[in-house]
């Protein structure tokens, strides 16, 4: 017995942590079943998901759902896609993917019981992806293209470099947050690629509010003279 195609979610919540070691980056994601449309899940009588099948078909819905709409650059140039190291159901209210150990420890841990009763809807899909790479130390950059899950879909990235903290509290610690398809963007950005990309978005951002507007309109009003409204502006 086996679920109807889903309709596209409206609203998708992604997390990811990453982090090189050695010579492999290692990916972990986190999606919604729901948001994989038109994988269909077998299903019990009543509704409930039946875990052990659903289990085995979790490594063809990674790659078709995840995997393939992620590029991962080394440098400039594009890896390869990754091998699917596991893949696990988790319930909606695990917290596991709060910090790198735990999620780490929970994607290669035990799976939910077989028995279990829990609706597609209630289900994660966490997959542990490995890339083969040259050197840790490498410059890396991402292009997620996984706004295809959903309408509006918010991605939630946390990054390690390689001489980082697991925690979260960590220094070294790259969180990244964004809404739709980001671009291609450098997970450990220097001060310059920093600037050159968040001063453009910033500026962008400005001219999307009224209210921005509406404010720098009442600077302008209130500073009067063009030499006392660039610095203000800027």
């Amino acid at each position: 017995y086996t679920a109807p195609a889903h309709t596209i979610p409206d609203d998708v919540a992604v997390q990811m942590w990453a982090r090189a070691e050695g010579q492999h980056f290692h990916l972990m994601v986190r999606v919604p079943m729901s948001a994989m449309a038109d994988t269909l899940f077998p299903l019990r009588e009543g509704g409930d998901l039946d875990l052990q099948q659903a289990e085995t078909m979790l490594p063809d819905a990674a790659k078709t759902w995840i995997s393939d709409w992620v590029d991962l650059y080394e440098g400039d140039i594009l890896l390869a896609k990754p091998r699917i190291v596991e893949t696990r159901l988790s319930l909606a209210s695990d917290n596991s993917f709060a910090t790198y150990d735990e999620a780490w420890a929970h994607v290669n841990g035990a799976r939910l019981p077989g028995v279990m009763e829990i609706s597609p809807n209630q289900a994660m899909v966490d997959v542990l992806f490995d890339y083969p790479i040259h050197s840790a130390r490498s410059s890396f950059a991402i292009h997620s293209r996984l706004a295809r899950l959903g309408v509006r879909v918010v991605t939630l990235l946390r990054f390690i470099p390689s001489d980082g903290t697991n925690e979260p509290s960590g220094a070294a610690l790259r969180t990244y947050g964004f809404v739709g398809d980001p671009g291609l963007f450098r997970l450990a950005p220097g001060w310059s690629e920093a600037v050159e990309r968040f001063v453009p978005l910033g500026f962008f951002e400005i001219l999307k509010g009224s209210d921005y507007l509406l404010f720098l309109f009442c600077a302008a009003l209130w500073l009067r003279r063009l030499r006392s409204l660039i610095p203000f502006v800027a």
